[in-house]
Parts: C-alpha cells; structure tokens; sequence
C-alpha cells in the first residue's frame, strides 16, 4: 500500500501532464486517442510483468527472479533482498539443528523429544539402541506405545520430575534410568541412561560386605569371648593392663556392633522376599518401642509420644521397629543432658506418618542431603564417642524404601532436628 498509493499518483499526473501538452499539437480527439493507447501500453506491460511475477512464483527459484520494469523492479528488489535475509536465517538455523544434533549423538546418553501429546519427535541413536526403537517408525507415536514399562508410563503421566526413575527393561534385560525435563510450550526431553553395570557392580559391593560380615563375625565372637573371661580374672592384673583389656573389648564390641549394622543393611538391600505385607498394631507396636526407649534414654531426656493407636498398618514390623528406634537413639544420642524429644504418629493427608523432633545440637544444612550415606559422619570423632557406626540412618532410608516411603530431614544447628517418615496410603488397614 506504501508503494501503490505514490505510484498512482504519479500516474495520474503523468497523464495529466501528457494531456496537456499533447493538447498544444493536436486535436481532443487525438489526444485522448494516444493516452487511451499509453494507458493499454502501460496496462499490457503490467500484465506482462504479473504474468511473469506468476509464472515465477510457481517455481520460486531465486536465480530465475524476472527483471522488472518501474515499480516492478523496486518489488523483485525487495523479493531478492528478502530472500537473502531467509536464507542465511535458515542455514543458520540448519548449521544450529546439525550442531545439536551431532552433540546429541555423541552422549553417552538416550535422548528423546517428545511433543505435548507424548509422541517422539526425535532421539538420538544411544536412545533407540537402548529402548529399542526406531524414529521412522516410532515418530509422531505416543512414547507409551513405543516403549512399554508400566513404571515409566506412570512417572511421564505424574508431571512431577524432580526425582530420576530407575526401571529394569524385562524385554532388553537393562537398567534404565531416566530423567524428563520439561522445555519450551508442554514439550518434554527424556534423558535415559544405561546404569546396568552400575547396578551389577553395586550388587558385588553389597555382596562382598554381606560375605565379609559373615566372615569377620564368628572370629569377632570367639575374641570377645576370650577377653569376657580374662574380664573376670582382671582383678590379679595391674591396672596399665586392666585398661588395655577394657579397651580392647570396648573397640570389640564396637566391631561387632558396626558388623551387626552392616549385615542389617546388607539384608534389608538384598532380600525382596521379606514379608512387607503383615498387619501391625499401633498400639502394640509403639508400646514396644516406649519400653526401648526407656532402656536406651541415659541423658535423662524427656521423651513425649503422641500416638493415634487406632491406626492399622501393614509392613515389616522388624524392619519398621529397626527403622524408628535408630532415629530415637540418633535423638537421644545427639541432644545434651536433659532435653526433650517428641515423637508423634498420625494420618497426615490420609498418609502414615511417623514424626521426631529434637532440641539437640542439630546438623548443618550442606550436610542434610548426605547424612543418609553410608559411613557419613558429621563429626567422626563425636560419632565414634557415642557410639555410632555411620550405617544409621542410611539402614533407615533403605527400609522406608522398602515400605514405599519417603524419609525428608531438616535441622538447624544448636535448635535441635526433624525426622518424618511418611507411608503410603495404600499400607493402611
């Protein structure tokens, strides 16, 4: 509209201006005679440009762009101006994609696209060698279709991808994990990595600490044996070897203690076939774990429970029983002479929930995230002093695991920490 609107004008006073002269020389007559033919001149040659404008347009071939006449040329102008802005966007473009694309394929890792309907749009070829598939086949197909794991069907409907999924792959026999990241309007990138030798090499380890365990227990059993019997004829012995024995059995008993806890860990890791299905009493169950808590409360501390008995649950009652007192004993152990520890169960959210809370010395927060490791300590001196091993609180994440839990800790240093255990609702009687 910008290039019409001057065009006609300039058109109209052109005529004009060839009307007037032409009107010095000739008759009316004439002169209108040689502007109507001017006028279909100009016509026919515009249609002639258009005509080619057309033809050209059919085939869209820069290098075959008509010369143009007058207005015509400012326009295949402003067509090959264009055309060259396009271009060099789209190799752009292409050199951006081919970058991506090469980098893609030199992970190590499965990478798929996926559009907001869950189909494959694109992956990469580690993808399709460890799932299975193939893009020509597989694109614009649901990635459920493509892939079928019930586990990862189910973490790609959820929508919550703040946690890896780890499967095992039946039809590939692998261990997948993957990780969704959301990106751009409802599309989502999965990444899927082969931990299978990672797994195989994390079953030798725990393996080799079972046997180990095994191994070192029946020596361990014999040794303090033999000092609980020197034990009872220290008193003929001077007090310089009087004290190497209570050492002695001090760090043998500590052995075993942290061999008991290892072989624990050990059996709540690899043994699937424990029954975690078995009715549990609140009222019984807490009952016990009162009295155990009484036995091993020796700073004096005021241990308050709030338990709702009437809840009926169903898992490993020994499991369970191991789980809470460790984190009773980390509360007692961990809170100065005389302080106050409350220990609370109820349904939150229609949800198990086991809660403790302590006014003790607290853990730093940059250490929260690896407490639950195994042989993690805080402070390794103060934790051999009162008698801990470091396996813990990894035996309790390993546990509420088991049961299909989660275990979430936060603390503040010299204010005291929380511990919640929170169960399915689907182990609820």
């Amino acid at each position: 509209m910008k290039l019409f609107v001057p065009f006609l004008i300039k058109c109209c006073l052109l005529i004009t201006t060839l009307y007037f002269v032409l009107d010095l020389f000739f008759s009316q007559t004439t002169v209108l005679i040689i502007i109507n033919l001017v006028t279909i001149s100009f016509l026919f040659i515009n249609y002639y440009q258009a005509i080619h404008f057309n033809n050209w347009l059919d085939k869209s071939k820069i290098n075959e762009l008509p010369n143009g006449l007058g207005i015509w040329e400012m326009i295949f102008s402003k067509i090959y101006k264009q055309n060259q802005v396009q271009t060099k966007i789209q190799n752009d473009l292409n050199l951006t994609l081919e970058q991506f694309t090469s980098a893609a394929e030199a992970m190590l890792d499965g990478v798929i696209a996926v559009n907001k309907n869950d189909e494959v749009i694109w992956c990469n070829r580690q993808a399709e060698a460890m799932l299975k598939i193939n893009l020509k086949k597989s694109y614009k197909r649901p990635i459920g279709y493509t892939f079928r794991n019930t586990e990862f069907n189910d973490y790609l409907l959820k929508g919550d991808y703040s946690e890896t999924l780890k499967v095992y792959d039946f039809s590939n026999k692998k261990n997948l994990e993957f990780k969704i990241s959301p990106f751009r309007s409802n599309m989502k990138l999965i990444i899927c990595k082969d931990i299978t030798q990672i797994i195989t090499n994390e079953n030798l380890r725990k393996e080799f600490v079972s046997n180990f365990s095994h191994e070192l227990k029946t020596p361990l059993t014999v040794i303090i044996g033999f000092l609980e019997t020197l034990d009872t004829t220290k008193n003929n012995l001077d007090e310089g070897t009087k004290k190497i024995f209570e050492l002695m059995n001090d760090q043998a008993i500590r052995m075993r203690k942290l061999i008991d806890d290892l072989l624990l860990l050990s059996n709540v890791e690899s043994n699937p076939m424990e029954d975690r299905s078995l009715k549990i009493s609140s009222n019984k169950f807490f009952n016990k774990l009162q009295k155990e808590a009484k036995l091993i409360n020796n700073k004096n501390h005021k241990i308050n429970f709030d338990i709702d008995q009437n809840i009926i649950f169903i898992g490993s009652e020994k499991e369970l029983e191991s789980a809470f007192i460790n984190l009773i004993s980390n509360a007692i152990r961990y809170t100065k002479e005389r302080g106050q520890i409350n220990i609370k169960w109820s349904l939150v959210l229609g949800r198990p929930t086991f809660e403790i809370n302590d006014n003790g010395i607290g853990i730093p927060k940059n250490h929260i995230k690896r407490i639950t490791e195994r042989f993690f300590r805080v402070d390794a001196a103060r934790s051999r002093d009162t008698g801990g091993t470091g396996l813990g609180l990894s035996i309790v994440k390993n546990i509420i695991e088991q049961h299909d839990g989660l275990l979430k800790i936060s603390s503040e240093i010299g204010k005291g920490s929380k511990f919640i255990i929170t169960l399915p609702k689907e182990r609820l009687v």
